[in-house]
């Protein structure tokens, strides 16, 4: 069986993030500074700006790019970028935003969902949620797996070994909750510094092993789960249509490995939503598949969905980040026909 490779929408760039994992209230920080001075970056003073040293500036810079609440312009060559918020960084952090201090349950499965969506900047992220057919999460096996789909993806240069070793340690820093002899308790100060330990998306067994989790997102909204179904809907169907319930858990970046879904959690999510909003339903086409269908749009529907759970934000705010620059949309890496993705066997198994 060749080895998956790597979408075109997955930026073959690595350890940006300078072996920072994101932590709380540097995208707060860096949406605030940026809207006030496009050009904070490019000063000699941005960290005592920021109030953070140079290379956490430089991280935090990187982290708000990769969640695409950021966006870089230059205006020519040889000159420093300026830095301004994404619609999506208004609607989110600004102080009358959707969740500026990162409080709500869904805003962090968003953010996570929204940092593998294209265009990617962090591809050991993108390998191990959507390409691996691990849960168990060996640096080794994993660094191995990525030059394989880089290999596969026919970038021109091949990413050195310690480099994925530093995205590697960066990854699983972010998404546990300290070291293993602090199993299971979580406190203050690792929500601090690994926000994204909440979402439970990986786990440290007492000898060290770190599994990724195949039921974290049991615990999503269902309308953050809605979003991200009709946000992938979208980079495949423009208007009205329908995509299956199984496409949804089983492709490579869909919601299901994305977000660690199972096909109830799925289906309670978008049932709960659809009898809310009548303008998306789910159904069984009468042989086995179960799809999900909507009247309009998937992308303007998505926002709707996801802005009217947030309180009507875009309305408050006067901003429509459903209007944000899309990258090109291309075919999952591994497309798999509806029929041979029965709904209720889901492929993410244990891994070794």
């Amino acid at each position: 069986m060749p080895a998956p490779a790597f979408p075109p929408y997955v930026a073959p760039v690595h350890a940006r993030h300078g072996s920072y994992s994101p932590r709380y209230g540097w995208l707060l920080r860096t949406h605030l500074a940026v809207r006030d001075n496009p050009r904070v970056f490019a000063s000699p003073r941005a960290a005592l700006e920021l109030h953070t040293g140079k290379s956490a500036a430089a991280s935090m810079r990187f982290w708000s790019s990769a969640f695409k609440l950021t966006d870089e312009i230059r205006h020519g060559p040889g000159t420093a970028s300026d830095v301004v918020p994404t619609m999506r960084g208004w609607w989110l952090l600004d102080e009358d935003g959707a969740d500026p201090y990162l409080e709500a349950e869904g805003s962090l499965f968003l953010l996570h969902w929204w940092l593998l969506a294209p265009p990617c900047l962090v591809p050991a992220w993108f390998y191990t949620f959507c390409l691996s057919p691990f849960t168990r999460l060996d640096p080794d096996q994993l660094r191995e797996g990525m030059l394989r789909a880089a290999a596969a993806a026919k970038w021109s240069r091949q990413p050195a070994a310690a480099t994925l070793h530093r995205d590697i340690r960066c990854l699983i820093r972010m998404y546990t909750p300290g070291s293993a002899h602090e199993q299971p308790r979580v406190t203050l100060e690792d929500l601090a510094d690994r926000p994204f330990s909440a979402l439970r998306m990986m786990s440290t067994d007492l000898d060290g092993v770190v599994r990724l989790s195949n039921t974290a997102g049991h615990n999503a909204p269902p309308a953050v789960v809605a979003f991200a179904c009709l946000e992938y809907a979208s980079r495949s169907v423009s208007g009205p249509g329908s995509i299956s319930l199984g496409r949804l858990l089983h492709d490579d970046a869909g919601p299901g490995r994305v977000l660690r879904l199972q096909p109830r959690s799925l289906r309670h999510a978008l049932k709960s939503v659809a009898t809310q909003d009548r303008r998306l339903s789910v159904t069984d086409t009468g042989d086995g598949t179960q799809v999900l269908s909507f009247d309009q749009p998937p992308l303007a529907l998505a926002w709707d969905v996801l802005d009217e759970s947030y309180g009507h934000v875009r309305q408050r705010l006067g901003v429509h980040p459903e209007q944000d620059a899309q990258e090109p949309r291309p075919q999952p890496a591994r497309p798999v026909p509806d029929e041979q993705l029965p709904f209720d066997e889901p492929e993410l198994q244990a891994g070794r």
